[in-house]
């Protein structure tokens, strides 16, 4: 199945979709007529056969994206956030902007793709809409000319495209993820690139930053495994936007907290980045405002410390669990696949080390706490909480990584060390479960 044309058909619902040549089978058989507007039925049938060419080159949207809209809805969303409203006045120039937006207008099949990722997958739309924004007002920042700051703006318009071309019942799971899946969705930066590189005189920057970013400076990122030598700071730029966002949607957007709120996450990753790219996007959050101490009932206090306090002690356990599996491993192996889960590990190790994690000496000074004084450290208990679930979710990323090469090679010796390792971390309380370790307080 093309899972593009599937997304593209099924947007058929909600726009209007026009064939602008005959659609044919790989056979030859007529399939749509030249000129007609393609109804459900019509769509069903073409998703049954194998088409002489790509249906994407046969057809045409009606009112699809252009420059108008996008900047439409770039203002729009600026215009109903506080702190991009603050960032926004930083740079206070519209047509520079402008112009972005009309570079995206020699692109008609970006233009397209962009469309049916706004109907088909919305959340996604947003955040590409985001980070195409935040981009912008990096580029602008570092006071880059004009053809730099377009191809800043598009990188981070298109980086997820890609997810067009995966199954869609992948992309909406719930669940787990098999290492199957897992893998398809570590895809989607080479397909997107593979889309991009296709396309006359797309910048070349542009697209392989598309490709990047999900790579990381020591080896840990995908899909290629790339390491600093080999990698632009246009992909690690829009990497970590990606991070960004994601970090800001998940914790603080609810809450109504600043985006300034990331800067603490970012700057315990900052070996994981170029120093001047993570500067660079850590001095565009600073131009974000503070977030105000609203008032706050002292149980949500206390129960924020027993939350932080749970996860700490998962964050340890499963710390010693894969430093003890390094250990037993070795590093004479000479296996890549092996190394790269190994250096997932020293990754999580050395940031739970480097923030201070790997004690509850923190979490016990802040117990001990009187009520006023918890009040008072609401926000800096808020920001250690983050930072703690940003290390859960290196330890999950380990977990399926580490999965993955289990599922390959279940007869190999080292799967075999691995699987013993990742029974015991699945074995561990959730995290995510109050009271689920039991903490024995000094004295």
């Amino acid at each position: 199945m093309n899972e593009y044309a599937e997304n593209l058909v099924n947007s058929q619902k909600k726009i209007k979709l026009v064939a602008t040549e005959d659609i044919l089978s790989d056979k030859g058989v007529l399939l749509a007529k030249s000129g007609i507007e393609l109804n459900k039925k019509t769509c069903e049938n073409i998703l049954r056969f194998k088409l002489l060419k790509p249906l994407e080159e046969s057809i045409a949207i009606e009112n699809q994206l252009n420059a108008t809209s996008i900047y439409d809805k770039i203002n729009q969303m600026v215009l109903t956030t506080t702190c991009l409203i603050a960032m926004h006045k930083q740079v206070n120039e519209k047509t520079s902007l402008q112009k972005c937006c009309l570079r995206l207008e020699k692109f008609p099949l970006i233009q397209q793709k962009l469309t049916v990722l706004c109907v088909e997958l919305p959340h996604v739309f947003e955040q590409s809409i985001l980070s195409a924004y935040l981009a912008y007002l990096c580029a602008r920042l570092e006071q880059q000319e004009q053809s730099k700051i377009e191809e800043y703006f598009l990188a981070g318009l298109v980086h997820d495209i890609g997810f067009l071309h995966i199954d869609h019942r992948i992309l909406k799971k719930s669940g787990e993820l098999t290492p199957e899946e897992w893998r398809s969705i570590q895809a989607h930066p080479l397909i997107g690139y593979e889309i991009l590189k296709a396309i006359a005189n797309f910048p070349k920057t542009a697209s392989r930053a598309v490709l990047e970013h999900h790579e990381n400076l020591d080896g840990t990122g995908y899909p290629r495994k790339k390491t600093k030598q080999d990698l632009s700071e246009l992909g690690q730029l829009i990497s970590l936007l990606d991070n960004v966002i994601s970090i800001y949607n998940k914790k603080f957007k609810e809450q109504e907290r600043s985006m300034r709120c990331v800067i603490p996450v970012l700057q315990i990753n900052m070996h994981s980045y170029f120093s001047t790219v993570a500067s660079s996007i850590i001095r565009m959050l600073k131009k974000a405002p503070d977030t105000p101490i609203k008032p706050i009932h002292p149980n949500l206090v206390n129960d924020l410390i027993d939350n932080s306090q749970n996860k700490q002690e998962y964050i340890q356990q499963t710390t010693q669990l894969i430093k003890g599996n390094n250990k037993e491993i070795g590093f004479t192996h000479n296996n890549k696949e092996v190394y790269y889960i190994q250096n997932i590990a020293n990754n999580i190790i050395f940031i739970v080390n480097s923030a201070g994690l790997h004690d509850s000496y923190y979490m016990d000074e802040l117990e001990n706490l009187n009520e006023e004084d918890r009040h008072s450290h609401y926000n800096e208990l808020a920001d250690t909480l983050v930072m703690l679930e940003e290390i859960i979710y290196q330890c999950q990323f380990y977990q399926k990584t580490a999965n993955v090469f289990v599922s390959n090679n279940p007869q190999h010796q080292i799967a075999q060390i691995i699987s013993k390792c990742l029974q015991q971390i699945r074995a561990l309380p959730s995290p995510d479960k109050p009271g689920s370790f039991h903490r024995t307080k000094a004295g």
